[in-house]
C-alpha cells in the first residue's frame, strides 16, 4: 500500500505546480477530469486503487483537495493562473505564517509575498503554523497577522481548504510571535 502523505504530495504536485510535466487538461477553475488524474497517478503508483486516491483527496482534515462533478482540483497553493472563485471573507483577528528563521526578519520588513504561488498561505491556528514552518526549519519563526487591521486596511482575505489566502500583507499587520 502507498502511504497517504505520498500521494498527498503527489497529487499536490500535479494539481499546484507541474501540469506541463503531465498530460493534463485543466479548466480555468484548477479542474482536470478524475480519469485522467487517477491515470497519472496509477502510472507513478501501479498498486494504487482508485479507491485510496479518493480517500486522500476526501480528507476532511487537510481539506487540500476537491471533487466535483467528475474533476478534481486543488484548493489553494496553486504556483500557476487558476481562478478558484474565492469570495472575500472576514478574517479572524489573527493569523499565522510559519516561516523558516532566516527569513522571518526579511519578511517582517518586506511583508508577506506569494513567492511563486498566487496567494500567501495564513494559519487560523500557531499549532497549524508551527507544523508548517516545520517543513522547512526545525525551529520555524512564527509571524502574527494583525489580520482584522489589514483587512480594515484593504486586504482581502479569503478562505479556502484549512487556510486563509491574501494576495500579500504589508510589513505593518506583521509581528513576531513570542517577541
Amino acid at each position: 500500500m502507498v502511504p497517504p502523505e505520498r500521494v498527498s504530495r503527489f497529487l499536490s504536485f500535479l494539481l499546484r505546480h507541474r501540469p506541463p510535466d503531465y498530460p493534463l487538461r485543466f479548466d480555468p477553475q484548477g479542474f482536470v477530469p478524475w480519469g485522467d488524474l487517477t491515470e497519472r497517478v496509477q502510472e507513478r503508483f501501479s498498486e494504487i486503487t482508485e479507491g485510496e486516491i479518493l480517500s486522500v483527496i476526501e480528507d476532511v482534515d487537510k481539506k487540500r483537495f476537491e471533487l466535483r462533478e467528475g474533476k478534481v482540483r486543488a484548493t489553494y497553493g496553486h504556483s500557476f493562473p487558476v481562478d478558484l472563485g474565492l469570495e472575500s471573507v472576514e478574517p479572524p483577528p489573527h493569523l499565522y505564517h510559519g516561516t523558516a528563521r532566516d527569513l522571518a526578519q526579511t519578511i517582517l520588513r518586506e511583508g508577506l509575498k506569494p513567492r511563486g504561488r498566487q496567494y500567501v498561505h495564513l494559519s487560523a491556528s500557531l499549532e497549524e503554523a508551527l507544523a508548517v514552518g516545520k517543513r522547512r526549519d526545525a525551529l520555524p519563526s512564527i509571524l502574527v497577522v494583525d489580520s482584522q487591521g489589514a483587512h480594515a486596511g484593504g486586504i482581502l482575505f479569503y478562505s479556502s481548504g484549512p487556510l486563509f489566502l491574501a494576495k500579500e500583507v504589508p510589513p505593518r499587520f506583521l509581528s513576531l510571535w513570542g517577541k
